[in-house]
């Protein structure tokens, strides 16, 4: 059982890492990011910290929001999402840290980049949804909303997502007087990344699910 537990682990970070790099596309694409990458976009442009800490500390919030939310039904393996938040935004930082070194100057080449992120981002994901560890604190903060007002998960985070946007466009206007991280991309994210994942989990889970045995 600790092997299996182990290479669930294993299977996990290394989906953390995968979807890092395609979040680090998208943002290289500068077409516009997804709803919840949208805010710590804005404060990494306006603060002399990293997009991947800002993505760290917004996601230790949202843990910090379940726990207010959910009250004494707050479930303590809950807390995996506080180290998987800290290496999600430290792998956000080692990513883009490796796009530093290439330049995309063509709207085509951009929208490449933007479709390769969520095609990256969509294989990342699928492989924590087949480890089965935990949930990261976005997903955690939807499900504790869902849980409270007796929703579903899908009409809590189509609320959630315009939240985000709306909050990001408002940050964005007041700092720089102009809308930054919220353009198409944004929109093909939302629709793309779930659609994707919905392709690629059932290809992946029949590789992964094997050496999990």
């Amino acid at each position: 059982m600790l092997h299996k537990r182990i290479k669930r682990i294993v299977i996990f970070l290394s989906g953390l890492f995968v979807a890092a790099f395609g979040v680090g596309l998208i943002v290289k694409s500068q077409l516009g990011v997804s709803p919840v990458m949208s805010l710590p976009y804005v404060v990494s442009l306006a603060l002399p910290i990293s997009f991947g800490t800002c993505v760290a500390i917004e996601q230790i919030l949202l843990l910090a929001g379940q726990k207010a939310i959910l009250g004494t039904a707050f479930e303590l393996k809950s807390l995996w999402q506080l180290p998987t938040a800290v290496i999600f935004g430290l792998f956000c930082d080692v990513a883009l840290m490796s796009y530093s070194y290439f330049s995309l100057n063509l709207y085509e080449e951009r929208l490449a980049a933007l479709l390769l992120g969520i095609l990256v981002l969509a294989c990342g994901l699928s492989l924590q949804l087949i480890a089965n560890v935990s949930v990261t604190a976005p997903e955690g903060f939807m499900l504790a909303l869902a849980r409270v007002f007796k929703s579903t998960y899908a009409k809590v985070k189509v609320i959630a997502d315009w939240i985000f946007i709306a909050t990001s466009v408002g940050l964005s206007l007041w700092l720089f007087e102009s809308i930054e991280g919220i353009r198409e991309g944004t929109l093909i994210s939302a629709l793309g990344v779930g659609s994707m994942v919905g392709l690629l989990l059932p290809v992946i889970s029949q590789r992964v699910i094997k050496v999990l045995e």
